[in-house]
């Protein structure tokens, strides 16, 4: 107990200045949001004028998602694609893909959805315990108060 409490107090924990959403998208409906999600993964220059000045197929490595959204996340399992991103990506291109979808489709049960509240990604940094024994023991505490 007294190695792993050591381990804990060594690691460095911070939290990621973003607001996020989760998607949840049922694995059925996944074809019909691949091309959001690889508009989320491999965005393209916002105009021609950023392609001539880079090149062709390259953009300038500032302006890259990476830069302007600090949280990303796709994750599918055997059920549902789990998108975790920006508010501002969520509202802005998955948002009208999940509208324009209900509008062609009659079966309203199983929907892919938005969350409303907002997210936050706590990062664990450091040395000894499995990360996901770490991130358990931090995160515990929180959950039981309802955080």
């Amino acid at each position: 107990m007294e190695q792993r409490l050591s381990s804990l107090m060594s690691a460095q924990i911070h939290f990621v200045d973003a607001q996020l959403s989760l998607v949840h998208i049922p694995l059925a409906q996944y074809q019909h949001y691949l091309q959001v999600i690889l508009k989320l993964l491999f965005p393209v220059p916002a105009d021609e004028s950023e392609a001539r000045v880079h090149g062709p197929g390259q953009s300038d490595p500032s302006s890259s998602w990476a830069n302007q959204h600090p949280f990303f996340n796709v994750s599918i399992t055997p059920i549902e694609c789990s998108i975790v991103c920006s508010k501002t990506l969520a509202q802005e291109l998955l948002s009208p893909a999940i509208d324009s979808f209900r509008h062609i489709t009659n079966d309203r049960s199983d929907q892919a959805t938005i969350s409303s509240e907002s997210f936050v990604v706590i990062s664990v940094e450091g040395e000894g315990l499995e990360a996901g024994q770490r991130v358990l023991e931090l995160t515990s505490p929180l959950a039981l108060a309802g955080m």
